[in-house]
């Protein structure tokens, strides 16, 4: 996995999105949802970290691309005060 370009890629391998920012949990500092811009729509939307699974330097997506965007589109905002964010793509 590449430090300067995040890929996800869908569950059967193809480029689905690029993570543009990590939302990480002011209590736990662990990551709990990414900003995420979907290759074919350009579209930006917010999921869940546990949405994603890390497999041999790999970005997958643990669900079909409809279900992600439609859980993305009903993603919670979160308050300045409970995440802090990180860009990691610019």
């Amino acid at each position: 996995m590449s430090t300067q370009t995040w890929i996800v890629k869908s569950g059967i391998g193809i480029d689905w999105g690029l993570i543009k920012r990590l939302i990480i949990d002011r209590t736990t500092r662990q990551i709990s949802y990414v900003d995420l811009v979907v290759v074919h729509t350009g579209e930006i939307v917010r999921l869940p970290w546990d949405t994603f699974e890390i497999r041999n330097e790999e970005i997958r997506l643990c669900m079909s691309e409809a279900q992600a965007s439609a859980r993305g589109a009903r993603a919670s905002e979160l308050t300045a005060g409970e995440a802090v964010s990180m860009d990691v793509w610019p």
